[in-house]
């Protein structure tokens, strides 16, 4: 009997109870990890909802607006809000009722069938503005061909045809309600609280999951125990308060557990027909040791109660919980990667496509990468193992064993230690102020000083491709000397309105996760000529001397790119004409919002140049009026602002493998203006996920730390 394999099944320890770590930021990561599966296997669609519809009244000393919702997903559906006499600015909670609760019965707008079936009015008596709204899994299939079965189950089957979730969509409400009610001229958007009863407490703990606000406080009642009770010996569980697969990582207890440290009230009924008082208990002891773990409080009631809700204990909570200033707002972090769930299912798509065809390396995968590349590049190009792989198969195919590079004294460590490699001297040139590029003069006195130079490799600091590139190239096509451009900043970014990467012989892009495009790890050479592309394909495959053959005719490397790095490389090149738009959005945004904070000055974009902001820099003014490591950790430890990292902090010539006796290239400077850019700018934030309130909260940090 399939019960037999079901039990067998059941028996099986939740894969993330295992990650669990004792260490703070082990459990951070634990309920990072936790929180990303939850939105993975519930593929919420947050579509925003519109109030189409506002009818306000006073009755019985409550302010009522009783709301016509539309969704894009759901159609149109009511809901109704209740705030106290007088209110404005106040906290509020989203209430989520049970299976059958009804909307009026949960407004108090008809008498309940249960005293504490209105919960929204109690909680709008507290003092609290409530918002509520009607699931809508009742009356909208036929009843005659429904034929007595429940609608709800016949919902979560249909869902299911699909890959989705009825929690999904109900959950999807929820979080489209949450920004109605944070929204309403009435609330406080800093002090929001999620109640729920029975289904709504299932569809709360999800939201208070997948909320972008995080840290809201959640009181759910007569929804606790674990899935394999629930589910396979009560036979209570309903299948709208549950993922499907969510078994195989979490059971119940672990995903409360997820919230820690924001304040969290449960609520169980030792006389709860639906639950099992033991099992709901041992839930609670799993919640209250991971909560300890994380030094936070957390409220757990067993109460003499059916299926049903203590309003005075959540009342009591949300007073406790919603007081006083509004929730600080989460950290700005220096960097944050994101694909959405729909974006992370096309790469595990791509991932099961290569691993089912046993293709792991050089497959479709690559080559639809280095063909969407295309768009971006200009010319054709060859996916490799990482941007230092790009820069030294470049240079090996031009050769410069035993010559000299020339390289701006200001990039990253790995433009020069590619040359290195390659077998090359390496000297630095000074930059320019203005596009931070290879500054032309220095330039032409280091080719005058070098006469044995093989490659000039300008740097595209930042994403801006500098406009002194031009006399770059004039001055290495005077002397016949080829032009390799790291371009490891600048995919997408162009001068007069030709791609980096399309200027020298060789373009070398990086996909390293910290870029603006990433493929997990990777890079990528461009190149005009097809011999060029040849080349790289046998440096990458160990200098393999033709497709197929199996003899080398050079000392090539691993350099070959995975299917599986591709496979998240295709899915983000797809959307990067998206990202590339946000980011220059947000820079214009951080822009205006500068003009008028002393002691900043953003770099300025020279004209011609197109930058893809990989970063937003600028520069702290007058020269060594404030030191940047310090405030770099005030704004971390006092306003959770952290910048991102510098385009750099210390020169090529300063890095102890330069400095070591013998090494060439300290003696070419002094470097004054690399010296200069390097101590005092600094990047913000910027990401295609940075909202407005962010860059609003990193300017006024800044505001209220500089001189």
């Amino acid at each position: 009997m399939q019960s037999h394999h079901l039990r067998r099944l059941l028996v099986t320890e939740p894969s993330l109870r295992h990650t669990a770590s004792a260490t703070a930021v082990g459990r951070v990561a634990h309920a990072a990890r936790l929180r990303s599966v939850v939105a993975r296997l519930a593929r919420v669609e947050h579509a925003p909802l519109l109030v189409t519809e506002t009818r306000a009244s006073v009755r019985d000393g409550l302010h009522r607006e009783r709301l016509v919702l539309d969704s894009p997903l759901r159609g149109p559906f009511p809901g109704t809000l209740l705030a106290p006499p007088g209110v404005t600015r106040g906290p509020a909670v989203l209430v989520l009722g049970g299976r059958n609760a009804r909307l009026d019965q949960l407004t108090g707008d008809v008498p309940p069938d249960h005293p504490d079936r209105n919960v929204a009015e109690h909680l709008a008596r507290a003092g609290f503005v409530t918002l509520s709204f009607d699931h809508g899994i009742g009356g909208g299939l036929d009843e005659e061909r429904r034929a007595g079965r429940d609608e709800g189950t016949l919902l979560a089957h249909a869902f299911a045809l699909t890959g989705r979730s009825l929690l999904g969509a109900l959950v999807g409400d929820a979080l489209g309600a949450l920004d109605v009610l944070a929204a309403h001229p009435l609330v406080d958007p800093g002090r929001l609280g999620l109640f729920g009863h029975s289904l709504g407490a299932a569809v709360a703990l999800h939201a208070a999951l997948l909320a972008p606000r995080e840290a809201l406080p959640l009181c759910a009642a007569s929804h606790l125990g674990s899935y394999q009770a629930l589910y396979a010996r009560l036979l209570t569980g309903h299948e709208g308060a549950a993922l499907p697969g969510i078994l195989e990582y979490a059971d119940l207890a672990d995903l409360y557990s997820a919230l820690a440290p924001a304040p969290l009230q449960l609520q169980y009924g030792t006389a709860d027909a639906h639950l099992e008082p033991a099992d709901a208990r041992a839930a609670a002891d799993t919640v209250r040791a991971a909560f300890a773990a994380a030094g936070a409080p957390v409220e757990i009631h067993e109460l003499a109660m059916g299926h049903g809700t203590h309003v005075g204990h959540a009342a009591n909570f949300f007073a406790r919980s919603l007081a006083g200033d509004a929730v600080t707002a989460c950290d700005v972090p220096a960097q944050r990667i994101r694909f959405e769930v729909s974006e992370r299912r096309a790469v595990l798509d791509r991932v099961d496509a290569a691993l089912a065809s046993g293709v792991l390396t050089q497959g479709p995968q690559v080559a639809r990468f280095e063909e969407l590349a295309r768009t971006w590049t200009g010319t054709e190009t060859v996916a490799v193992a990482s941007g230092s792989a790009a820069l030294e198969i470049a240079l090996r195919i031009v050769g410069v064993a035993g010559r000299t590079v020339l390289v701006p004294v200001n990039t990253f460590f790995a433009t020069a230690a590619s040359a290195v490699r390659a077998g090359a001297a390496v000297r630095f040139v000074d930059i320019e102020p203005d596009g931070l590029g290879m500054d032309p003069d220095a330039l032409r006195a280091a080719l005058d000083r070098h006469p044995d130079t093989a490659v000039v490799l300008p740097v595209h600091i930042g994403g801006i491709v500098s406009p002194a590139l031009h006399a770059v190239l004039a001055h290495c096509h005077e002397r016949g000397v080829p032009v390799v451009e790291d371009a490891a900043h600048a995919f997408g970014a162009t001068l007069d309105g030709r791609p980096a990467g399309s200027f020298g012989r060789f373009g070398a892009f990086s996909f390293f996760p910290t870029k603006v495009a990433v493929s997990g790890d990777g890079g990528l050479l461009s190149a005009a000529l097809p011999d060029d592309l040849e080349q790289v394909r046998r440096w990458r495959d160990h200098g393999k001397s033709a497709q197929g053959s199996t003899l080398r005719d050079r000392p090539g490397g691993n350099w070959r790119l995975s299917e599986l790095h591709a496979a998240v490389g295709t899915v983000d090149l797809e959307r990067f004409a998206n990202t590339l738009a946000a980011r220059r959005e947000r820079a214009g945004r951080y822009d205006a919002l500068l003009a008028d904070v002393p002691g900043i000055r953003p770099h300025a974009v020279p004209d011609g140049s197109d930058s893809n902001f990989y970063k937003y820099l600028a520069h702290l003014v007058p020269d060594g009026a404030l030191d940047r490591t310090p405030l770099k950790k005030r704004l971390r430890e006092r306003h959770g602002v952290s910048l991102a990292g510098e385009v750099y902090d210390h020169l090529l010539c300063d890095h102890p493998y330069f400095t070591r006796s013998g090494r060439p290239g300290r003696a070419d400077g002094p470097f004054e203006r690399a010296r200069r850019f390097a101590r005092h700018h600094i990047a913000l934030p910027l990401y295609p996920s940075l909202t407005e309130a962010e860059q609003l909260r990193v300017v006024a940090a800044l505001r209220s730390e500089l001189p």
